[in-house]
């Protein structure tokens, strides 16, 4: 089952560029027990400036308005600063006049009912996989929600919880918030063996020459899109199909689950070598020919190889297990 509020959700979280100004009417009674239903209030207001900078995202926040013919209440929606990981979207809405069993579509509940911030919040499953969503009855025909997609369903979950008791303080019934830590960078700094070390000694020539169809000379650079990293890259020898090149990756910086194409994925397997445990991932990033291991070298750095292979799936990975074991006898640490 889904909630009729998430596909205008997903598409609203594409980008948060605009300002909050809807304005959310009707009336209900009210709950014992669970104090008077909201009025007039505007999903963007519940959390002020400072909350949403200390949580971790971007104002102003996006409203999205009411829309009763598809059972969708107002929300607003945040996306998370540039420099904080993982990246996330934090959805609030609140509705004042409408049925919660109608709008939650028979979605299942995941969750007793828990008390935080003085309401009661209860966890329903959602259609996204990633999307950690909790409800606060406040009416009859009122409830808020507190939603947030980071990637992996447990830490949308972590987040989430962090988030509910600061809107629950702008809620009928709600206390006061407690004191939030501003947000920081999660990016650590660069350090570590692999500081100073340089991924093109990662084979040795007479070990390349083990690795069929593959150049004897590889080169090195820096990468573009991951902080403090470098490769070096040993290119492909039979043409535009068959073996692609192989990779060596440093990431000084870089946490094992932290590489594109692998980040918020479990390795299929786990290969062995001498004691270190490499994630091994077949079709990394979604890319059918492509296979990618990773190695953690300390806790905030990390080693990758990448390969691949076109016009036969199941030789996709050959080349990266077949290296795992020469690269692991040369890396520093």
């Amino acid at each position: 089952m889904r909630n009729r509020w998430q596909v205008a959700a997903a598409l609203a979280a594409v980008t948060v560029v605009t300002g909050c100004t809807v304005t959310v009417g009707g009336s209900a009674s009210p709950v014992p027990g669970q104090g008077p239903v909201a009025q007039a209030v505007d999903a963007c207001t519940l959390l002020d400036q400072a909350q949403v900078d200390a949580l971790g995202y971007q104002s102003p926040g996006r409203s999205v308005p009411e829309n009763k013919e598809r059972l969708q209440p107002p929300m607003c929606l945040w996306n998370s600063k540039d420099d904080i990981e993982p990246s996330a979207v934090l959805n609030v809405g609140l509705a004042s006049d409408m049925d919660f069993n109608e709008y939650i579509s028979g979605a299942v509940k995941k969750s007793e009912p828990q008390p935080v911030g003085g309401l009661n919040w209860t966890q329903y499953a959602s259609i996204l996989p990633d999307d950690c969503a909790f409800y606060a009855l406040l009416g009859a025909k009122s409830f808020a929600y507190v939603s947030v997609s980071a990637g992996k369903l447990d830490r949308s979950c972590e987040l989430a919880k962090t988030v509910i008791p600061q809107v629950a303080a702008h809620l009928p019934g709600g206390q006061d918030a407690p004191p939030l830590t501003p947000s920081t960078s999660a990016k650590p700094e660069p350090g570590g063996p692999l500081l100073s070390a340089d991924p093109c000694a990662a084979l040795k020539p007479e070990q390349v020459a083990q690795l069929k169809d593959i150049s004897p000379t590889g080169e090195k650079d820096t990468s573009s899109t991951v902080p403090n990293a470098s490769y070096c890259l040993w290119d492909d020898t039979d043409g535009d199909g068959g073996q692609k090149a192989f990779e060596v990756w440093f990431g000084p910086s870089t946490p094992v689950g932290e590489w594109p194409g692998a980040k918020g994925v479990n390795p299929a397997e786990t290969v062995d070598v001498g004691g270190r445990k490499w994630g091994l991932f077949p079709n990394m990033g979604g890319l059918r020919v492509t296979c990618g291991a990773t190695l953690a070298i300390t806790d905030t750095s990390s080693v990758q190889v990448v390969s691949g292979f076109i016009g036969d799936e199941a030789k996709t990975c050959d080349l990266v297990k077949q290296g795992l074991p020469l690269v692991t006898a040369n890396l520093p640490g």
